[in-house]
């Protein structure tokens, strides 16, 4: 448990935090967000001590930060934000190693700690871990902070915008990634953001700020069927908006990060894909990637040869929506075929990405359409 009471914070004349007073459960994704100033990163950075506060007191499991040594609370403590700030002359093995060198891991169990991680974000440690950050790309070297911000496993970890320089593919495939961790390995996670689209995909909670104070706490949902005030309203926009007027299309809740295979592909290479991603189908598309179909792994198991392509066993009848189909109707179809997923067509019949039946698209579905989804 986490908790702020009565937090306070001067820069010169002006009060950044007011009285800031509220309380995050062991193992919540909460997100903190507000226009510019708001007071956001400096809520985030007083937890750490990167930034003492004035006044009031800050609990982590009840006790008082304030009482803690600084360098000590931040080895407890994941951190990481939008800079990455990887250190260049060391690998990755090393840079995800930092913390636990620190705290006197031996070699043994830091080298079991890396390849643990790596695994988990599908980096293989003979590939990756004997790299440097100049070697790989933007987003591979975030997730490399992320895992850095792991590696000494801390209940809770801080992000500041860490995706804020990501292009939108890397940055949503990232955020899918982040969400699958936290729910696998339960962390207590508080991100920052000004982006309302990535608030909403990621929060258990959100945490609306403004001016030094706390204008609405509560769920995505709760948040999207009634802002708390006008302030609230107006900084959501057209989700307020669309959510409410029914007006959301597939192509605003779609998934960009599918996992496809070619029809070229072997069989047991699908099945590889498959165990990577611990999914039980593939999106099939043919070399300029148009749609085929679907390849799932009892269709293999039951009618695949090894060595054999998956061309002949891709089921190409499966249920498709286009990125202006209401979305609505890609849930009633989900439902209604129990099916995991439905593809989003480009008008090109090129894949634009899927719809899933998760917490935050039924939470969504809540609010759209009543409990009847």
């Amino acid at each position: 448990m986490i908790e702020y009471r009565n937090v306070c914070k001067t820069y010169g004349k002006k009060q950044v935090i007011k009285n800031l007073s509220f309380q995050i459960p062991d193992g919540q994704f909460v997100v903190l967000i507000g226009p510019s100033g708001c007071g956001k990163t400096t809520t985030l950075k007083m937890l750490n001590r990167l930034i003492e506060m004035d006044s009031g007191e800050i609990y982590i499991n009840g006790k008082n930060v304030m009482q803690e040594n600084p360098e000590k609370l931040r080895s407890s403590i994941g951190y990481v934000i939008q800079q990455i700030g990887l250190f260049p002359n060391m690998t990755v093995e090393e840079n995800i190693s930092v913390v636990p060198h620190l705290l006197k891991w031996d070699k043994e169990r830091c080298h079991k700690r890396v390849t643990e991680l790596l695994e988990l974000v599908g980096m293989p440690y003979n590939e990756y871990a004997h790299k440097y950050p100049n070697e790989m790309s933007g987003g591979q070297q975030q997730r490399i902070g992320v895992l850095r911000a792991l590696a000494a496993e801390p209940p809770i970890i801080l992000m500041d915008e860490p995706f804020g320089a990501l292009d939108p593919i890397t940055r949503d495939t990232l955020q899918d990634e982040v969400k699958s961790l936290q729910k696998r390995l339960k962390k207590t996670v508080i991100f920052v953001t000004h982006d309302m689209n990535e608030a909403l995909k990621l929060a258990d909670y959100v945490v609306f700020m403004d001016q030094g104070e706390i204008l609405q706490m509560d769920s995505p949902e709760g948040i999207l069927r009634v802002p708390a005030n006008d302030t609230v309203r107006e900084f959501m926009g057209k989700h307020v908006h669309s959510y409410t007027q029914s007006q959301i299309i597939c192509s605003d809740l779609m998934k960009t990060k599918v996992i496809k295979a070619t029809e070229e592909k072997k069989t047991l290479e699908c099945i590889s894909i498959m165990n990577q991603h611990e999914v039980d189908s593939l999106v099939v598309v043919d070399n300029e990637e148009n749609f085929k179909g679907v390849v799932s792994i009892d269709t293999i198991n039951l009618r695949g040869k090894a060595g054999n392509s998956i061309r002949d066993l891709v089921e190409t009848d499966v249920p498709v929506v286009s990125m202006e189909t209401p979305a609505k109707t890609a849930f009633d179809i989900l439902n209604e075929k129990r099916l995991n997923y439905v593809v989003v067509l480009t008008d090109t019949g090129k894949v634009a990405g899927i719809i899933t039946k998760t917490s935050m698209s039924k939470a969504l579905a809540s609010v759209v359409w009543g409990d009847t989804v």
